[in-house]
């Protein structure tokens, strides 16, 4: 981390509410691992890491902060814990952006982290859990799925290579389930073939 730990704690303080779902489960943990992720993404890389820090910070809770706009919370707050206003400009840009259309080095790493999030094999069982949850039928659960996004969606060459990687382990594991449900289905067939 290399915002100052008192402003980092002070930014926590204000934004932790603001992750926290409808129904009170807390998302705040992810800001940590996306941090990590995108710190990994850029090995080699020139970068603002504090920049980088705050866009991680603020990227779940831009929805929830109303206006970014000059004089706003968003803007006051950072000023109270010393954030230069040309950085400020940066972050404002950045949150508009990052998701689709990243511009900085900053941004792009972002973007990756999080759509590595959604990528893999504890994203897939994770979405199979909430289908689970909601009482989806396994079926159309299993149909439906999918091993995670392209390689060709990440703007990182890191993220590009760690996202096939992912999405290799993520498909076996998805076209095992299948076919392992399709014998089930079928039943043990003549003289007991099924599975044993």
């Amino acid at each position: 981390m290399s915002l100052p730990a008192v402003s980092r704690r002070q930014l926590e303080a204000f934004l932790r509410p603001l992750y926290a779902g409808l129904d009170g489960v807390q998302t705040f943990g992810r800001v940590e691992r996306l941090e990590r992720r995108a710190r990994e993404l850029a090995a080699g890389e020139d970068y603002d890491e504090d920049l980088l820090e705050l866009l991680t910070l603020f990227h779940g809770a831009v929805e929830r902060l109303g206006s970014l706009g000059p004089d706003s919370r968003f803007e006051l707050l950072l000023r109270g814990v010393a954030v230069p206003a040309e950085r400020i400009e940066r972050l404002r840009n950045g949150l508009g952006r990052f998701q689709d259309n990243p511009q900085t080095v900053e941004e792009r790493l972002l973007h990756d982290a999080c759509l590595l999030e959604t990528s893999g094999v504890q994203a897939l069982l994770g979405r199979l859990l909430e289908a689970g949850r909601r009482r989806r039928p396994l079926e159309r659960v299993l149909r439906q799925l999918d091993p995670g996004p392209a390689p060709e969606r990440f703007v990182t060459p890191a993220g590009a290579a760690l996202a096939a990687k992912r999405r290799a382990a993520a498909g076996e594991l998805l076209a095992a389930m299948r076919e392992g449900c399709r014998r089930e289905e079928a039943g043990p067939g003549p003289a007991g073939g099924g599975i044993s």
